[in-house]
């Protein structure tokens, strides 16, 4: 693994302080938007931060582009792994680099505005029981039009109760993992897993052991368009895609991914819940998740590592369930 950031004098504040927020962002392929992204962190009006970049041997421009900022702002810090190791590695590597109290994920095709970084760091240090911060997401489509703003305490995850939060993240979305995340809870975690829907299993562990911080402005640019890689994925109609985007080296095998989240919810609720009603009631509320689409794939998911005709079988009955009014979203049951 390369670092091609340059190295600060003996004696300077970077050799001896710690910055206190620390950035990763895991990278393969991302030249179309990467400098509006990196652009956008280094213009924080909170500057006492590393920017880890994390590079999955990308074969486009992506080097060069992250090689010419760390050239000019020692802040950042470039490293190109050897090979594709899959997204999975690529993102947890970035937090293994990172030493700041506080961590923050981001991604090549979003941008901030200038106030996220202070705005979220005040929200921690204002509150102590928040494990998270994140501010309100503005959704905008390759064009940078407007789909919609996200607001993630509508989930409840600013609720005291853990059953509430828990039942907001297995309903939301997963734009708060690219909210600031207090580095010792983090930690404690099992970070991004191999596995569809590790991304939200990360956020119910979060959730579970406190609240997340809401900053009610729109500071975070989340795009979302065809050239993702979880949507090229995904537009391939095979799981096995999606899972070896994950890790590469699971590109031949059938992951039991629906399976593997709501096997982690219930560890975690029984790590992490130590009141027996609460419990009880983030039980109920796995429970009530299970939805018959859900549920369909808990049933077929042992079938399709046999035969993967049962993939066939689980989306006729998914277009079943929404010529019937259901109201299932067009995603894979438990990925982010």
């Amino acid at each position: 693994m390369n670092d091609s950031s340059p190295a600060p004098p003996p004696g300077s504040p970077e050799t001896t302080t710690a910055p206190r927020v620390s950035i990763g962002l895991p990278v393969y392929n991302g030249e179309r938007f990467l400098a509006g992204a990196i652009a956008s962190i280094l213009a924080q009006t909170y500057t006492d931060f590393e920017l880890i970049i994390c590079d999955n041997a990308s074969t486009d421009r992506t080097g060069e582009i992250c090689r010419g900022f760390a050239s000019k702002d020692p802040r950042v810090r470039y490293h190109c792994q050897s090979r594709n190791l899959g997204a999975t590695a690529n993102f947890n590597r970035c937090f293994e680099l990172a030493s700041g109290a506080y961590f923050k994920w981001a991604a090549d095709d979003d941008l901030l505005e200038p106030r996220f970084l202070e705005a979220c760091v005040q929200a921690l240090d204002n509150d102590p029981g928040a494990v998270l911060s994140q501010s309100l997401v503005k959704v905008v489509d390759e064009a940078d039009r407007l789909v919609e703003i996200y607001d993630h305490s509508a989930y409840g995850t600013s609720s005291p109760h853990p059953s509430e939060r828990l039942s907001g993240r297995l309903r939301g979305t997963c734009l708060e993992v690219f909210g600031v995340i207090r580095s010792e809870v983090l930690r404690e975690s099992a970070l991004i897993q191999s596995y569809i829907g590790s991304d939200r299993a990360l956020l119910v562990d979060l959730a579970l052991r406190g609240r997340f911080a809401l900053v009610p402005e729109p500071l975070f640019i989340n795009r979302d368009h065809l050239g993702r890689c979880t949507r090229i994925t995904r537009a391939r109609g095979d799981r096995r895609h999606i899972i070896a985007w994950y890790d590469t080296q699971l590109s031949y095998h059938r992951v039991l991914s629906t399976w593997q989240f709501h096997l982690a919810c219930l560890r975690l609720i029984g790590r992490h819940v130590q009141s027996p009603g609460e419990r009880l009631r983030c039980y109920g509320q796995l429970l009530v998740s299970l939805r018959p689409r859900t549920a369909a794939y808990l049933v077929l998911e042992p079938l399709m590592v046999v035969s993967p005709r049962a993939l066939t079988l689980a989306r006729a009955i998914k277009r079943a369930i929404r010529r019937a009014g259901g109201r299932g979203s067009s995603r894979l049951p438990g990925s982010a």
